[in-house]
């Protein structure tokens, strides 16, 4: 929606150094800034900001990137909120073309339709007409307190079938905006539009900026078979990267390093209410990956508190591999029978909701938890579950740990999951040790101590990036880190790590870019030091297919299959493993 001239030219008037500097209290070190990093708790400066390349690298806990990114992890903004305010800070007007202004102005119609829909809620829960409703329902059955209210700003959908139809008229909102918002319905027979919540409870969703997205209404009529009924997607909410209750948690969230994941709104509430305030709901589904990274940006522990129930524990074990994915510790608390967190908030306050997470334990234990493991038949389910699950993990570090820590508690060896993984992942049984591309952590540290190099000694990465590809990588993340240098360097004749940042919307591989350009090389051997890497990186990359080819190669003349060898002694000569 911002000119990409506009963002460089944001980015250009901005220092890292002067604005980091507005919130964080640094000092000098070398050519770099140090402060207490504001992502984790830490008593030793581990947070670098590099004033030459526009970025920060915290070597405590992995986070990095540029002055965009600071606001949108400090600030939890949007990119587009972040560049605008860094924007206004300079002094620079963004102009939109015709097609992002009119989206632009489609967008915050719909804010201002929630805005004032969620005003008309909390003004109807306070008239005196729906006294019971603040008395029986909140306070008297479900113990909310006047404070929860105005601080979620629940509301009342009332009786009328138009009520925030007339409302919203005067405040120039069409029909047609509020059907946008997901706000109004029509009827299938006349055509007629009426209010989408009504006899409801309303629960305003919001977004990281505390802007209103959404609406989740609980019914308060009797005999209605939608307890629930949620707003629709709409251009301003996807349900699967919004979890309710984050704006009012991050802080809590960022301060303990944990969140507390519940099920439903009134889980969320009433463990606010009674002091747990880094609590969010998943509303009910298992975890989305846009969900698990959202989180991921705040915490490092997640604790999934759902109910004691089966669907219970199928979300929880649904939820698993993406939150690992994410980067994320999972524990799981075991809540007594027909105990959910509502109720034991309710009943027990902050001390037992402390107690049931102090009694948390971690998937495994969770997992044998549910089966006995005895026989060979529920042995043998297990182990393809854990494989599965390994499977469904990218990282490599944080799958192999998995795997290892599984076949340790199962009184299994790591081949037997090894084995069962490649056979669900490729249909087939894995072959014999050594084929292909299996690397180890070395081959990983190297791979990563030549991509630093690089940006730290550009002047080379014109000839190397002609001579390496991103497929001669091991380390898929550093491949795909590769080709991402490689389109930035074709497109701006020079290697920009700032810019370079905005290629990646992970925050893993941005906190990858920075801790690679963070490092340290001396310049008096970076030059050596860079042709000695390169020539061992193309051995490497010599070694790794070597093997591979020529096992082909033995199989084509086996079988008679002169084409095919001749093909395979050209590639064997091209990588230079064989004399031409």
């Amino acid at each position: 929606m911002i000119p990409q001239e506009t963002i460089d030219q944001v980015r250009e008037a901005t220092d890292i150094v002067d604005l980091i500097g507005q919130y964080l209290t640094l000092k000098k070190r070398g050519r770099n800034f140090i402060a207490l990093c504001p992502f984790h708790t830490e008593k030793t400066p581990s947070f670098n900001i590099n004033p030459d390349r526009q970025i920060y690298h915290c070597f405590g806990c992995g986070k990095g990137g540029n002055a965009i990114t600071f606001l949108m992890e400090h600030e939890a903004m949007g990119f587009v909120d972040a560049v605008t305010f860094l924007a206004r800070r300079a002094n620079i007007t963004i102009r939109e073309d015709a097609r992002d202004s009119g989206r632009r102005q489609r967008l915050d119609k719909l804010n201002f339709a929630h805005e004032v829909a969620a005003a008309y809620y909390e003004d109807l829960l306070r008239n005196s007409r729906y006294d019971r409703v603040r008395g029986a329902y909140l306070r008297d059955k479900r113990g909310i307190n006047d404070e929860t209210v105005a601080t979620f700003r629940l509301g009342l959908a009332g009786e009328d079938w138009d009520g925030l139809i007339r409302h919203a008229a005067q405040k120039d909102l069409t029909v047609d905006d509020l059907s946008d918002a997901g706000l109004v319905l029509k009827s299938d027979k006349t055509g007629k539009p009426f209010d989408r919540f009504r006899k409801r409870l309303m629960i305003p969703i919001q977004n990281l900026s505390g802007k209103i997205i959404a609406f989740g209404g609980r019914t308060l009529a009797k005999g209605d078979p939608v307890k629930y009924m949620n707003s629709p997607e709409t251009a301003l909410y996807n349900k699967s990267a919004v979890l309710y209750g984050l704006f009012t948690a991050r802080e809590a969230i960022r301060e303990s390093e944990s969140a507390i994941v519940v099920e439903g709104y009134f889980d969320v509430l009433s463990l606010w209410q009674v002091g747990i305030r880094n609590v969010v709901a998943s509303s009910g589904t298992a975890f989305t990956p846009q969900q698990a990274r959202l989180l991921a940006r705040f915490a490092k522990l997640v604790y999934l508190f759902f109910d004691a129930d089966s669907a219970g524990q199928a979300a929880a074990l649904r939820s698993i591999d993406v939150l690992f994915d994410a980067g994320l510790d999972v524990r799981i608390v075991r809540a007594t029978a027909g105990e959910d967190p509502d109720s034991l908030a309710r009943s027990g306050g902050a001390a037992a909701i402390e107690a049931v997470l102090g009694e948390s334990v971690d998937y495994l234990a969770y997992r044998l938890s549910l089966s006995s493991a005895e026989s060979l038949i529920e042995k043998e389910r297990l182990i393809k579950e854990i494989a599965d699950l390994a499977n469904r993990i990218s990282d490599p570090t944080r799958r192999a740990l998995l795997i290892q820590e599984a076949a340790n508690r199962l009184a299994i060896t790591p081949d037997i999951l090894t084995q069962q993984r490649s056979m669900r992942s490729s249909g087939t049984p894995s072959t014999a040790a050594g084929e292909g591309p299996v690397l180890g952590r070395n081959e990983s540290e190297f791979e990563i101590a030549f991509v630093s190099l690089m940006f730290n000694h550009p002047a080379e990465l014109p000839t190397i990036l002609e001579r390496v590809a991103p497929e001669d990588f091991a380390t898929p993340h550093l491949g795909r880190l590769w080709a991402a240098m490689e389109v930035h360097y074709q497109q701006h004749g020079s290697l920009q790590v700032d810019r370079l940042l905005d290629t990646f919307a992970d925050p893993e591989m941005r906190a990858l870019v920075t801790q690679l350009a963070a490092q340290d090389w001396d310049p008096a051997v970076v030059e050596s030091e860079s042709m000695s890497l390169w020539a061992a990186f193309q051995e490497r990359v010599r070694r790794r297919v070597r093997e591979p080819l020529r096992r082909e190669l033995a199989e084509a003349e086996a079988r008679g299959d002169h084409q095919r060898a001749e093909e395979l002694l050209a590639r064997l000569k091209s990588y230079g493993l064989i004399d031409a």
